[in-house]
């Protein structure tokens, strides 16, 4: 748990719905960097801080990722950086982050779908986006099949995807 804590919580000893944002927002900078939230006495949020506040944001990126347009690098940074505010009143509500992860996912260019091997199991996703987001992708290995339900294919919220959220502190 050590690097996902929201900052309040030491003061507070109380979890919220928005520490479950700071923690969802350490595992966005996670994913954009490859690093771990702590390691080595470096603070995976700080680091990322003092990235994009020299205008280095960019230099965070792990370059084990693949291409990706810059625009939708530097808006899940922007976005993950928001989550992890220290003021609980300063970072985005979960519906939010979930309409920018929409925005950001709607920006990648399409790509063919391709199997990936992973260590004895084959993933493999279905990208096609004729009228809906991947629709599930499934694990050979295991013979596990996923269901990826887009926000889309919910209805009854103020999300222009119609996303229902539902976010309950611990």
């Amino acid at each position: 748990m050590q690097g996902y804590l929201d900052p309040e919580y030491f003061l507070t000893h109380n979890l919220t719905d928005k520490s479950d944002v700071y923690s969802l927002g350490v595992v966005f900078l996670e994913l954009l960097t490859g690093m771990q939230p702590i390691s080595h006495g470096k603070n995976l949020v700080r680091e990322v801080v003092a990235a994009n506040q020299s205008g280095m944001i960019l230099s965070v990126v792990d370059t084990r990722m693949g291409p990706c347009p810059g625009e939708c690098l530097e808006r899940f940074a922007a976005l993950g950086l928001r989550c992890c505010r220290d003021e609980t009143d300063a970072r985005p509500s979960m519906a939010e982050v979930v309409r920018e992860l929409e925005t950001i996912w709607q920006m990648t260019p399409e790509t063919d779908s391709v199997p990936l091997e992973l260590e004895s199991e084959s993933v493999s996703m279905d990208p096609s986006r004729t009228g809906t987001q991947p629709s599930s992708w499934s694990a050979g290995g295991s013979m596990m099949a996923y269901q990826y339900m887009s926000s889309s294919d919910v209805s009854g919220s103020n999300l222009p995807s119609g996303l229902v959220p539902s976010t309950n502190p611990r």
